[in-house]
């Protein structure tokens, strides 16, 4: 017999939060702590009626780490139904703590029945199985496996149980990824590392509309990324050529430098650095320790020559070749080996960095002491450390990101997220590719990056420890294999670089309705790579501290310069008691205004628009108002009004609000007119120009992703856009 778990809620509309796949450790100062933390506070803001997590709460089946978790979210005071998912099995010492600590099978809610499965080991009960038949179109069912992904019998059972029960809400975690199939839902993972496709997210889900909301824990491409590319040249000529083409600043000169004709590889260096090359680096060959020594390549002493000789200012150096076993057994082994790895290093002319680079495990080695050493954040450092004494140059750690995904089983506890937080303020650079899954157990290491949250190396991590500051901002250099993959990756990268995603409305302390301070506000817009931002206060807040509001947003302009275009607007209210009417006296100053309210009845300004704003003297757009309805209302002519305001140079503004201080709603008119292909072409006849504006009030509700995602609507529907005439921050 099945348990059956009551929660007792006051409607029958349930609004429920789905999680999934964060896959955290037990190290907390991780990436995916803070998505944890981005996720409770979220909930906890919105109240639903329930949170759903669809299994994986660990990385590595840590069982303290998974009950820390469910203390945590049980703390919100909001019912939680959760299972386990497969990772949460890997440590033997818990497995059996974890399979039991599940919500019931059967959970009445008022009318709706939400049935968690308990597939972690890709089975489903018998008993659960046959508790599946209560289920009605009203009922919801999660599990951690897409039922494909199950083991037999409990697949042909669960395909049967869909057959006959094919309007059931079923959703399921495990994939990483989110897809949509009829009444079939695949969530969303949480963990930055490892979501697909786009951001790590959470979904609400309205048991009444059936929609689907994800709110994302954003991780935009930083604006100042591209500046510290660079490339490995695996073939000289053509990679610097390459990299003389694209612009990039770094480089990095491997094995096949040293048979290269010097003079020849000195002419394309020559050139690359007259082109704005600035950081040349040398990829060095392993240093290894045998017959109780340390050993170095017999052309060791060639590429110290050559760095000297090309003005070479960094090194790269994989950790040593020698088993973890002769490390803790020998006496003094990395000593020996950083002190004959130096005695070559202190040659170098000129001041030099040195990047430690971590390595992985091969498939032919066991996951112990006989391993080579440095698959562990841990050993790299030790190394990074005792180099440092012995050499006089700055020593730090070269971090692959490819080697560190391509680690199992050491991938399972030390994730991407996890050595960027142990080794964050010790990277002197960085080496950057997309690995694959070749099946069996086996993955190929140094691809192309075509996307960057992709299949098994999601750099949405890697974008937002680097834009907070936990890494360091130093050269990233692309090490791909395959032909013409710099060109792929390069070009993947630009694509981003190109965009010039905007946001011109938002309101600071001097709001009323606001309390943030304009660094809060200007520092969440580049968290979320917003290139051109504006702060455009109420008049009516303001009040006669016009001078000094200006006066501070140009400053910010100036402080930010270099991260972000920072605009000065006001928004200008047109109900009586917020109306002033020396309003043109002040906005001069301001490098536009945003006009509301205008399809209010009670508007001072009402079907006078065009009178209004020429009085103003100032470009002007219109704020949060559904235009096509203030025709309606006006009996204007659609396409007509809309040439209007393009000669008039007004423009308007898609609202893309969601937050607290607004109660979450959304600006229907937003979501009907990109549904609108008859509007849409109206506004591309037209010619008006079209702003988007999240209007924030509260940095902690702010939502890049919604930005994002209406700027490159407005791009792939070639409507012109604001950023055009005001321009934005050059990357």
């Amino acid at each position: 017999m099945y348990n059956v778990f009551d929660i007792v809620l006051g409607e029958e509309v349930m609004k429920i939060c789905f999680m999934c796949d964060l896959h955290i450790s037990a190290y907390e100062d991780t990436l995916q702590y803070k998505a944890l933390d981005f996720a409770i506070d979220d909930i906890t803001k919105k109240r639903p009626d329930c949170v759903v997590y669809a299994g994986d709460v660990t990385c590595d089946g840590n069982g303290e780490v998974y009950k820390r978790f469910i203390n945590r979210i049980s703390r919100i005071g909001i019912p939680f139904l959760y299972i386990p998912g497969n990772s949460d099995l890997r440590d033997p010492r818990y497995l059996a703590d974890i399979k039991s600590l599940s919500s019931p099978c059967v959970n009445k809610m008022s009318d709706i029945t939400v049935f968690a499965l308990n597939d972690c080991d890709r089975c489903v009960s018998e008993s659960d199985i046959r508790a599946l038949d209560l289920a009605d179109g009203e009922s919801i069912v999660f599990m951690h496996h897409p039922i494909i992904n199950l083991s037999e019998p409990s697949r042909e059972q669960m395909l049967k149980w869909r057959e006959s029960h094919p309007e059931t809400m079923l959703f399921y975690g495990h994939k990483h990824r989110s897809r949509i199939d009829g009444f079939d839902v695949a969530l969303q993972s949480l963990d930055p590392d490892k979501a697909i496709g786009e951001n790590p997210c959470i979904t609400y889900y309205d048991t009444e509309t059936k929609e689907l909301v994800p709110v994302y824990f954003f991780s935009a491409v930083p604006a100042d990324l591209h500046k510290y590319f660079g490339i490995s040249c695996y073939n000289v000529d053509e990679d610097i050529e390459t990299a003389v083409n694209y612009g990039l600043k770094n480089l990095e000169l491997r094995n096949s430098c040293i048979n290269a004709d010097l003079q020849k590889l000195t002419r394309l260096i020559d050139r690359w650095r007259k082109l704005g090359g600035e950081n040349l680096s040398i990829h060095l060959p392993d240093i290894s320790y045998s017959g109780g020594k340390a050993v170095v390549d017999e052309n060791l002493e060639k590429y110290i020559e050559l760095s000297n000789i090309l003005g070479a200012n960094r090194f790269t150096q994989h950790v040593p070749k020698v088993s973890v076993k002769t490390v803790r057994e020998g006496e003094l082994v990395l000593e020996s080996i950083a002190e004959l790895l130096s005695s070559y290093l202190n040659k170098t002319e000129g001041d030099v960095v040195i990047g430690v680079e971590n390595m992985h495990m091969t498939g032919s080695e066991s996951a112990d002491e006989t391993r080579r050493f440095g698959y562990i954040p841990e050993e790299c450092l030790e190394f990074m450390q005792i180099l440092s004494e012995k050499c006089r140059h700055k020593v730090g750690i070269n971090f692959d990101i490819g080697h560190a995904r391509n680690n199992a089983p050491f991938s399972q506890t030390y994730q991407i997220g996890t050595w960027m937080a142990m080794l964050g303020r010790h990277i002197v650079g960085y080496h950057l590719h997309q690995v694959n899954n070749e099946g069996f157990d086996k993955i190929k290491n140094h691809l192309a990056i075509t996307e960057i949250y992709g299949r098994l190396i999601s750099f949405s991590s890697f974008f937002r420890n680097w834009t907070d500051g936990v890494i360091n901002k130093v050269p990233v250099i692309f090490e791909i294999r395959e032909k013409d993959g710099y060109k792929q990756t390069l070009d993947t990268f630009n694509r981003y670089k190109s965009r010039n995603v905007f946001d011109i409305h938002s309101h600071t302390y001097y709001s009323n309705c606001s309390e943030d301070d304009p660094h809060d506000s200007i520092k969440a817009a580049i968290e979320s790579g917003i290139s051109l931002f504006a702060i455009t206060d109420h008049r009516h807040g303001i009040k006669d501290r016009v001078k000094e509001y200006v006066s501070e947003v140009r400053a910010l302009a100036e402080q930010y310069k270099d991260r972000i275009k920072i605009l000065c607007g006001i928004e200008i209210a047109t109900l009586p008691y917020k109306f002033d009417p020396n309003v043109k006296d002040v906005v001069g100053e301001c490098d536009f205004c945003l006009v509301e309210h205008i399809d209010m009845p009670e508007s001072t300004v009402g079907e006078n628009l065009f009178e209004f704003c020429k009085s103003l003297g100032i470009r002007c757009g219109i704020a949060h108002t559904d235009l096509f309805h203030y025709c309606d209302i006006y009996g204007y002519d659609y396409l007509e009004f809309f040439k209007k305001l393009a000669n008039a140079g007004i423009f308007w503004e898609l609202n893309v609000s969601y937050d607290s201080t607004h109660d979450y709603r959304e600006h229907g008119y937003v979501k009907d007119f990109m549904k609108d292909e008859s509007r849409i072409e109206i506004i591309k006849q037209s010619g008006v120009y079209i702003s988007v504006g999240f209007d924030g009030h509260d940095h902690r509700d702010y939502d890049g992703n919604r930005v994002h995602e209406t700027y490159d609507f407005l791009k792939r529907n070639n409507i012109k856009t604001i950023d055009e005439i005001f321009g934005g921050y050059k990357k």
